[in-house]
């Protein structure tokens, strides 16, 4: 009876991890979605084919987070230390319309709309492209080292209008180790 119960946990365990998986060697990710790929041992190189139908980001040397960015089909290759493959898999990028979702087809356009609780404009890719124009505000992509600049030189500036006075250390001395 134990290894019975041994086998449903293994059995229930083995397909809630591997909910992503499209068949032999390949994953399936909805579209602006993420999903979670856990690697058997640390990678030290990822790389996906094209990034526009998915983007892979490194969480740890053995997690792996893949976007759906665009439709289509791509693969992910991932590398362990001594340079061998690890996993070669192909990534398939769909679109879902939602629980509350509606699409509304006109003509040779087509509009998607979330309706929770009231109908909203929730433009797709894919959608018309006056639609997505209309109801979205460009925004212009982060460079890592401008974003860490931006941060440090607000923090500086908050730290210098929060006091005119710089602070002594403790005990009340000076910073140059002079009399007070």
């Amino acid at each position: 009876m134990r290894f019975l119960t041994f086998l449903t946990t293994l059995g229930t365990t083995c397909l809630a991890s591997t909910t992503a998986l499209a068949g032999n060697n390949g994953y399936l990710v909805d579209l602006n979605k993420t999903e979670i790929i856990q690697l058997p041992s640390a990678a030290s190189a990822v790389v996906i084919g094209n990034s526009d139908i998915a983007d892979v980001s490194v969480h740890a040397a053995d997690t792996l987070f893949v976007v759906g960015r665009g439709f289509g089909e791509t693969n992910l290759i991932v590398l362990d230390a001594d340079g061998q493959i690890m996993m070669n898999a192909d990534v398939r990028v769909r679109q879902t319309t939602p629980h509350e979702g509606v699409r509304v087809f006109n003509a040779k356009s087509r509009e998607s709309y979330n309706c929770q609780p009231y109908c909203q404009p929730a433009p797709v890719l894919g959608d018309s492209p006056d639609f997505i124009e209309a109801n979205t505000t460009p925004s212009e992509p982060i460079d890592p080292l401008t974003a860490l600049f931006r941060a440090a030189t607000q923090n500086m500036t908050s730290n210098n209008s929060s006091s005119s006075q710089p602070a002594s250390p403790a005990g009340g001395g000076s910073f140059n180790g002079g009399p007070n």
